[in-house]
């Protein structure tokens, strides 16, 4: 341990910033008490709360756009200093809430209550408790006709101000998906076989996007129970529909097969994949329109 005390000093000084991810493990086993640190898994606010630690990979890619760890063969102390880095000068450039979780900033519905407008929530309980306060009124509800049904009867409120509902049919289709191994290994190597070939084309980037029969009923289905809300809005409503996000459920099951290494195609590609699972899914669509 003397030696290791050694060449520390030389190269750490008391004026010297240490910065890194989860560093209190380091000096802990170094012994070592330093002063000055950004510690980047403090530094960036797990949306849990202070209990929990986002891990650096995580992010690295949600605030760098970069995928580290995915080698296969431990951690690469370079690439894991550079994130480390990059993720604190970010901090340091954008300022103290530059990637604060949204549990730091008020909800909405206590926004909209501070200007006098009163709110319902209708969606499962998990997302109710979580975005919902004592103002509000939350309706917790099991199945998409149901949100659809209780949606309307707020909707007939003239007191309520702001309704939220969620249909939530796509996305346990996505998770279904994902969770079938020999659907999500063909699918991956369909976009391998389309990101290797040269000269990709329009119509080879529209192989990627088909839709199943089954999808396509689901999609209707949503779009059937949208016209229902919006034929039951009273005239001067602002509705606005909002995807949120894409298919998130396959990119984080080729994530877990990435970690666990249970994936019989080379990492090089699945990672390859990934990135192009990952760009898609980060699109989203919103439409708003008043109606007359």
């Amino acid at each position: 341990m003397g030696g290791l005390w050694e060449e520390f000093l030389k190269i750490v000084y008391k004026e010297t910033i240490l910065v890194g991810h989860s560093l209190e493990n380091d000096l802990l086993a170094l012994k070592i008490s330093h002063g000055l640190v950004i510690d980047t898994a403090i530094l960036y606010q797990h949306p849990r709360g202070l209990n929990y630690k986002s891990a650096l990979r995580v992010l690295s890619r949600r605030f760098l756009s970069r995928l580290i760890q995915v080698s296969g063969s431990g951690h690469d102390s370079v690439e894991d200093a550079r994130a480390a880095m990059e993720l604190a000068l970010l901090k340091i450039k954008n300022g103290p809430d530059f990637g604060s979780p949204s549990f730091t900033r008020s909800k909405l519905v206590s926004i909209l209550r501070e200007k006098g407008k009163t709110c319902s929530l209708v969606d499962d309980i998990h997302i109710v408790k979580r975005y919902s306060d004592g103002s509000c009124n939350s309706v917790p509800v099991f199945s998409d006709e149901e949100a659809l049904s209780r949606t309307i009867k707020e909707a007939k409120n003239e007191n309520t101000n702001f309704i939220w509902t969620r249909f939530s049919a796509l996305s346990a289709y996505y998770n279904t998906q994902a969770q079938d191994e020999e659907k999500l290994r063909c699918h991956l190597s369909q976009i391998i076989s389309l990101l290797t070939c040269n000269g990709r084309s329009t119509n080879q980037d529209e192989k990627l996007g088909v839709t199943s029969p089954e999808l396509k009923d689901i999609l209707k289905c949503i779009d059937g129970r949208i016209k229902k809300l919006c034929k039951a809005l009273p005239v001067n409503a602002l509705l606005i529909v909002s995807t949120g996000h894409g298919d998130t459920a396959i990119v984080q099951r080729v994530r877990k097969m990435l970690n666990e290494n249970k994936t019989t195609i080379s990492r090089e590609n699945t990672v390859k994949a990934l990135e192009e699972l990952q760009a898609k899914a980060e699109v989203g669509l919103c439409f708003a329109g008043v109606k007359h």
